[in-house]
């Protein structure tokens, strides 16, 4: 006999999970389970690389920074804005009168390199520790 998930999940409002798994045998659910698993594990494996990957441009930035700093007893600013000029795409020329989405634009790209870089790291490392969480919470079913 099938019920609907609404019916069920009225009646069982302490297992929302179990609601929403409704028409589903044990069989189908532990296969969504392992599924979700590897998901959370493929996801928990590349956001934790590519974290590594943006943290070694974010290295070199900050010491470039700090021998310049050493050198000059200055601390350097390296925008975003040079290191796109850097690697080659260059700046429109300026218009006088600029939009708003303009003027907020011009206001990321003067932000610190490296710290844009720290905070997609740090965004990364947060992507790898919730997957790891679901990979915990779905691996033991």
């Amino acid at each position: 006999m099938f019920v609907s998930v609404k019916e069920s999940a009225q009646v069982n409002l302490g297992r929302p999970i179990e609601a929403m798994m409704a028409f589903f045998s044990d069989r189908e659910a532990a296969n969504v389970d392992a599924k979700t698993a590897f998901a959370a594990k493929f996801l928990k494996v590349t956001a934790l690389a590519c974290s590594f990957v943006t943290l070694v441009p974010a290295v070199i930035v900050l010491c470039w920074q700090a021998r310049a700093w050493i050198r000059t007893g200055g601390w350097g600013s390296f925008p975003i804005s040079r290191v796109l000029a850097l690697a080659g795409f260059d700046e429109a020329p300026a218009n006088h009168a600029a939009t708003g989405v303009q003027m907020i634009l011009d206001r990321v790209l003067d932000l610190p390199a490296s710290s844009f870089l720290l905070m997609v790291a740090a965004v990364l490392i947060g992507f790898s520790v919730f997957a790891a969480s679901a990979e915990e919470q779905f691996g033991k079913r």
